[in-house]
């Protein structure tokens, strides 16, 4: 059985498997185009993503810097987008219950992930960002919740 879990197709079954129901879920087919990028990322290992990063040797410290930031802010995103998010309150309106200017953070696990109705914004920036909208709004999609 460990040598089954091992085996690099089963991994890319199980992967491509969860990916076409994240998809499916999102009811936008053109995300598809990433199913030879899963491919070959566990089959074929003949692009490398990681351009930055040399396959065989050994990295020097400014790479594994650029390496871990890149990661972290891909993981701080995904967790913002599903699973919580802090927030500052902006408005007088809730006075009676909070302060301008505090701070709280939001489960989104609560009342179900939802997926990014436009999905290019400025990372780690919340709706507003000096002044302006922080995201793109021409860009729609629909409103998709798990």
């Amino acid at each position: 059985m460990l040598e089954i879990v091992k085996n690099k197709y089963f991994k890319f079954g199980i992967v491509s498997i969860l990916y076409i129901l994240f998809v499916i879920w999102l009811h936008n087919y053109w995300y598809l185009l990433g199913l030879p990028i899963i491919f070959d990322l566990y089959i074929t290992r003949k692009v490398n993503w990681t351009f930055w990063k040399k396959r065989d040797e050994k990295n020097n410290a400014f790479i594994e810097w650029l390496d871990a930031l890149i990661f972290a802010v891909v993981a701080v995103t995904l967790i913002n987008i599903y699973l919580f998010q802090n927030y500052k309150i902006p408005t007088p309106s809730m006075e009676s219950t909070m302060l301008v200017g505090d701070h709280l953070y939001v489960s989104k696990v609560a009342y179900g992930p939802r997926a990014p109705i436009t999905p290019l914004s400025f990372p780690f920036a919340q709706n507003r960002m000096f002044n302006s909208e922080s995201y793109l709004k021409w860009i729609k999609l629909d409103y998709k919740r798990l």
